[in-house]
């Protein structure tokens, strides 16, 4: 074994000292700062939140020390670990105060003081030579271990979150996320946003910035413009995109199903996605169903429901039957919502959570199909299916809330996805 291989030595000696044992938290972090740290990356308080203790996108660190009791215990249980039984290693790990960050120091090893033969004097230029020298291996050493070390980081953290969680290992086994788990595809989430454009209102002259349900991309803004002169001098092309909270939030849920070492994982906006990556990727995502974009055709080539904007209603057309939202989002409510996996173009997989126009309950969707409960649920609905669990699903769920608190999710009904848009049109000939 070689000396490049020190850091993997050195940290696998760190996870088993007898200051770390007893601490699984501790273990986690560090695993965790050194996998950064290979990758070049200073995480943020709330990434480790997210990351380390599974904490959603909503954690807070003025008002949770979550994160800063851990790096500060870690960092103590190193300086224990430095003073007592690692206190001849060559190589030390090391969290300044004030960052999260893991720095590594090389530390000569201690040699009792003796002095030099009679006759003889100290060399006033070879020794610091030959240590400038050796000094400069070990670092190239190092560089080279590092990347060695980030394979081996990331299979032990995965075995750890393996072993130590049989819920998510239930989540990851599921008929909605098993595909998806075990697919060597990069990952690319798509949160869909809200499209807003700018108008001048007419009182004041200010600049408003406008949300209109019925117009949802720069097109439909040019089309109504175009059909509309008479609105074109107080509306301008200028617009903006927003992100929902409850995207953000279901983004997290979801990243610690997908997400392993080694795998890419993106995010990003339906303005974002092309046409490539539709074939390039496993595809999650999450918002309304007007924000779709490149993946709108995919979906409505296989789906049997539509959309009404206007009404926010969804139409089966096989049955014909519309479900419309009912009550006020500031009381008592109910609300539609799709989910569906599907095959990509290229065999990949696709994965949509929708809950209409409203995007109301879009959050208790994603808890519904991220938990290990609902998940339970859900996969003895499509094992009764006729012809047994399908590998790809449509799924009407309705929820139902009290103001901003979404209470319940239900499957109002579930069938099963053809593989291709020609085998769902035949599925419509009578």
């Amino acid at each position: 074994m070689s000396d490049a291989e020190a850091p993997i030595r050195h940290l696998q000696r760190l996870l088993d000292s007898e200051a770390l044992a007893k601490s699984e938290t501790s273990r986690k972090l560090i695993a965790y700062l050194f996998e950064r740290s290979v990758r070049g990356e200073t995480p943020k308080e709330t990434e480790i939140a997210i990351d380390v203790f599974g904490r959603d996108a909503s954690f807070n660190g003025a008002e949770d020390s979550l994160v800063r009791v851990a790096v500060r215990t870690l960092r103590q249980k190193l300086a224990e670990y430095y003073a007592g039984e690692g206190r001849q290693d060559a190589l030390q790990f090391s969290i300044p105060k004030g960052a999260y960050r893991l720095t590594f120091t090389a530390r000569p090893p201690e040699e009792p003081a003796q002095p030099p033969p009679d006759g003889l004097t100290r060399s006033s230029g070879a020794a610091p030579a030959a240590r400038k020298r050796s000094a400069w291996a070990w670092a190239a050493g190092c560089a080279f271990a590092l990347l060695a070390l980030s394979l081996l980081v990331n299979v032990y953290l995965w075995k750890r979150v393996a072993a130590e969680s049989p819920a998510e290992a239930a989540v990851r086994r599921s008929a909605v996320w098993a595909d998806i788990v075990a697919s060597k595809r990069p990952a690319l989430i798509v949160l869909g946003d809200l499209f807003m454009y700018t108008q001048t209102d007419p009182k004041t002259g200010r600049v408003q910035t406008v949300r209109d349900t019925t117009i949802n991309s720069s097109e439909d803004l040019r089309a109504f413009l175009a059909s509309n002169p008479e609105f074109a001098a107080d509306r301008g092309l200028r617009y903006a995109t927003m992100i929902q909270k409850s995207a953000a939030i279901g983004m997290a849920s979801i990243l610690q199903i997908v997400s392993r070492p080694g795998r890419r994982v993106e995010v990003r906006v339906p303005d974002e996605v092309q046409a490539e990556d539709v074939r390039n990727y496993d595809i999650i995502y999450l918002g309304p169903l007007v924000r779709l974009g490149t993946l709108a055709g995919h979906y409505q080539l296989r789906s049997r429901y539509r959309f009404n904007p206007g009404q926010a209603s969804v139409t089966d057309l096989m049955t014909q039957n519309v479900f419309l939202p009912e009550g006020e989002l500031g009381a008592q409510h109910k609300d539609y919502a799709l989910a569906a996996k599907f095959q990509g173009p290229t065999g990949n997989h696709i994965l949509i959570f929708t809950s209409g126009g409203r995007n109301a309950g879009l959050l208790q969707i994603v808890r519904t199909l991220t938990s290990p409960a609902g998940l339970e649920q859900f996969d003895a609905r499509l094992r009764s299916m006729p012809g047994g669990e399908p590998r790809f699903f449509e799924a009407l769920l309705s929820v139902t809330g009290f103001r901003q608190a979404d209470l319940a999710a239900e499957v109002v009904d579930v069938h099963t996805l053809p593989f291709s848009p020609a085998a769902r049109q035949a599925s419509f000939r009578p």
